[in-house]
Order: structure tokens, then C-alpha cells, then sequence
């Protein structure tokens, strides 16, 4: 191989590289944390327990009537986008109301949207804590409990509270980073580049 040639060889791997290095999601450092906790999986799980796969987490309770089932559905349809790759993927519920949202009733409740999903419960103590280290704010939006007679058919109890809660979608990746951002309603297109970019990087 001629000096030319190889000068222009050398040129372009480092250009290839340069690109990789600039479609690569940044890491949000400071949101997330590894936690424990019961799970709809007949267990306390980690998040270490979904070491080397992409996580979409997202904090919520059964008893909403919107935003909730709304992103809940969205991320079941991103899961049928991926495709075969879904099953690289976890999808992680963590309820903000855990006095009413055992590990049985998320259990039947996500199964609604995909079996696959799993949903993380415990104490108001352990729930507040996962949701401190990922920066969610979360409260009753009053203090009273509303009936839940409109919404027999996602809730066993007769009233529960209200929750006001963020609303975003974390994207982690094998190691548990924090790499994007999502929201209900954020482009399909855009959830599934950021989650197969995380499938095509090294564990």
C-alpha cells in the first residue's frame, strides 16, 4: 500500500470514528442510581438485574387517568417498532403510589399493555427514595381520596389519591446510565434511534 493511500485510509477511519464518537447519547450524570426493591416479577428486583439492556423507566400509578395509561400505551407501541429487538429491552413502571399499587395489582395492570413490562412497588420510604435519585417530584395533588368508580376496570380500590408527578421517560443504558430524556408523546422515530443506538454500543 502506497503512503497516499494508506494517509487516506487512516483519514477516513478517523472520521468514521469521529461520527460514531458524535451519534453516541450523552450521559446525564447525577440522575439514577442502583435500587432494590419488590417487583412484579414474584421478587425484589435491582436495576443492576438489567445489566448489558437498554431500560425505558417510567414513574406512575394505576389509579391516573391520563398521562399514565397515555405513556404506558406509547411505550407499547415503541416495543412493537423495535421488533425482535424488544426483547433486548426492559420497560420499568415504578408506581408512586405503593399503598395501593402492590406487586400483583401492577402486575395484572401492565399486562394490559405488554407482559413483558415490569413494575416495581414497596414502601412510601423505598419509593421515595428511587425517586429522589431520579429527580422525580411527586405528591398528592389534595388531600382528599376521589372515587374510582370511573375507573373500575384499572383499579380494585374505591378511592385513591391523586398524584401530581413528572412525567418523564429515562432511557438507561446496560450500566445503568441515564442517557435521554422522553416524554409521552415524543416521536416513535426518535425513541427508537436513541434505544438502538444503545443496542449497537459495546457492554
Amino acid at each position: 500500500m502506497t503512503y497516499p493511500i494508506l494517509i487516506a485510509s487512516i483519514l477516513t477511519l478517523i472520521a468514521a470514528g469521529m461520527a460514531s464518537a458524535e451519534d453516541r447519547l450523552p450521559v446525564y450524570d447525577g440522575i439514577g442510581g442502583e435500587f432494590t426493591a419488590p417487583s412484579t416479577l414474584d421478587r425484589s428486583v435491582s436495576l443492576s438485574d438489567f445489566r448489558d439492556r437498554p431500560v425505558l423507566l417510567f414513574f406512575g400509578y394505576t389509579s391516573c387517568q391520563d398521562i399514565c395509561p397515555a405513556a404506558l400505551a406509547h411505550l407499547q407501541a415503541l416495543m412493537k417498532q423495535l421488533g425482535d429487538e424488544s426483547d433486548r429491552v426492559a420497560v420499568v413502571f415504578v408506581t408512586v403510589d405503593p399503598q395501593n399499587d402492590t406487586a400483583e395489582h401492577l402486575k395484572a395492570y401492565l399486562a394490559r399493555f405488554d407482559s413483558r413490562f415490569v413494575g416495581i412497588t414497596g414502601t412510601p420510604a423505598e419509593v421515595a427514595t428511587i425517586a429522589r435519585q431520579f429527580k422525580v417530584k411527586h405528591d398528592h395533588s389534595h388531600e382528599m381520596k376521589v372515587t374510582t368508580a370511573h375507573n373500575k376496570s384499572k383499579t380494585y380500590t374505591d378511592e385513591a389519591f391523586q398524584y401530581a408527578h413528572s412525567q418523564q421517560v429515562y432511557l438507561l443504558d446496560g450500566h445503568g446510565r441515564t442517557r435521554a430524556l422522553f416524554f409521552t408523546g415524543s416521536p416513535l422515530d426518535d425513541m427508537e434511534k436513541a434505544v438502538r443506538s444503545l443496542l449497537k454500543e459495546p457492554t
